[in-house]
């Protein structure tokens, strides 16, 4: 799910890079004088990871981490965590310098990595990925994410989709259809509500969950390649378009028929997700980044399901909002690549690797189908979702969050009012258009 405390910093982001990469792109793809080190050489490689987020994956990094060097005694790995807020301050200036760790873990989106891949701070990953397969291995829309002017940069290292959360117990003591299609999606949520049941819970005091409401019902209605065309700076599509339109107003027409929690602008994002764990909601929209919240206060053995988001248009094939969590980056001043692009394929690629982390709550960018790991059944119909959008149309955009943070505020600014109904659909999506077109036009 988008941090809202990232996009307040990708402006800073911008301009840090902008800053340093006149003094230091020049020079970003050597390697500061030194000899470039092969695979086999004697080497310490550094990798700052994000994962000072999330202190359980650490362990996780470090084990596996700890296999890939008994395989290569000669190099020593050097993992340090930060923050994300803490990385995306600190790192685009120490790459510009020459300083930065051999490998890094930041989001893949245009407005952070591709800024820093643009400006020559983040070294091709092009031929590995043709020398190890990844590209084979990881689905176009995956791999799509991470190039910038036709360049692969990072292996994107976690996926993650809206879909939808269901009680099932909730469901069958008040006879709600299981959501299968999007007719009985409306189905069950006429019948929870008619029951006096909440039937989607929604807290949108924190402005952003609106837009994964909103993202659903749009990656329901329109093909991902229109969404991606409208969600990215170098694209050409709009907010107005009919079809996003349309969308919005079918997610608009949710709230106008008593399906979301009432006075859904006052209630936090953590509120709306403990009612829906405590049985006061039948439903939730939302991301799998929460799926680990579920597992641990309900248990492995709960009886919330997890589904894809029914397709609005039965035309389409099943596809989903999301994007990736973090990814596997070079820097371009690195002395290791060689060194670093191994250990990257180990610690992504290896199936000792994709079991660890699905078994962790990681949900892998390939085509891994969780043979072997030992999983709660909600995560594996994460997993599910994930692989159904993967082989379907695709996982789609974070809807307003993936493009430029311009975008982002416009959304903030106007999305409560929207499901409200106190903003139109014309509006609204007007002042989405207004903000995205700023942005294209800043952009090089």
């Amino acid at each position: 799910m988008p941090r809202t405390t990232r996009t307040l910093l990708l402006l800073a982001l911008t301009a840090a890079t902008a800053a340093t990469a006149t003094a230091c792109v020049g020079g970003a793809q050597d390697d500061g004088g030194g000899e470039s080190l092969a695979l086999g050489d004697e080497a310490t490689l550094t990798v700052v990871s994000q994962f000072g987020d999330t202190p359980a994956l650490q362990p996780v990094l470090e084990s596996i981490s700890a296999a890939w060097e008994r395989e290569h005694p000669e190099v020593s790995v050097d993992i340090q965590y930060l923050s994300y807020d803490d990385l995306q301050k600190t790192l685009p200036t120490t790459l510009a310098s020459g300083s930065a760790p051999d490998v890094f873990d930041y989001d893949a989106s245009e407005s952070t990595l591709g800024v820093l891949a643009t400006n020559g701070l983040v070294h091709p990953l092009t031929d590995y990925a043709q020398q190890y397969g990844w590209l084979d291995a990881l689905p176009e829309s995956v791999v799509e994410r991470a190039t910038f002017d036709d360049t692969f940069y990072a292996v994107p290292r976690s996926s993650e989709a809206i879909g939808l959360f269901y009680d099932e117990a909730l469901f069958e003591q008040h006879g709600a259809p299981a959501p299968v299609d999007y007719a009985s999606f409306l189905a069950a949520a006429g019948t929870l509500r008619d029951a006096g049941v909440v039937p989607i819970a929604f807290g949108n005091k924190d402005q952003w969950p609106s837009s994964h409401l909103v993202a659903a019902a749009v990656h329901a209605s329109v093909p991902v390649d229109e969404i991606v065309a409208v969600e990215s700076l170098g694209g050409d599509g709009v907010y107005s378009a009919p079809a996003v339109q349309d969308a919005f107003e079918a997610a608009r027409g949710w709230v106008a028929g008593g399906f979301v929690t009432p006075d859904f602008n006052g209630v936090s994002f953590d509120d709306s997700v403990k009612a829906f764990m405590n049985g006061q909601a039948g439903m939730l929209i939302e991301g799998t980044g929460v799926t680990p919240d579920l597992i641990a206060t309900l248990g492995p053995e709960s009886g919330v399901r997890f589904v894809p988001f029914p397709m609005i248009d039965p035309a389409l094939e099943q596809q989903a909002a999301g994007g990736a969590g973090g990814s596997w980056a070079i820097s371009a001043s690195s002395p290791v690549a060689d060194i670093a692009a191994d250990w990257i394929d180990f610690v992504h690629f290896s199936d000792e690797a994709e079991r660890a982390w699905l078994e962790a709550g990681v949900l892998p960018t390939t085509g891994y189908d969780g043979a072997g790991a030992d999983v709660p059944a909600l995560l594996r119909q994460n997993l599910e979702v994930v692989q159904a959008a993967n082989e379907g149309g695709g996982i789609g955009r974070w809807t307003a969050f993936s493009s430029s943070p311009l975008v982002t505020d416009a959304w903030n600014g106007g999305g409560q009012s929207y499901l409200a109904g106190d903003l139109d659909v014309a509006a609204f999506t007007g002042s989405l258009d207004d903000a995205l077109a700023e942005a294209r036009s800043a952009t090089p």
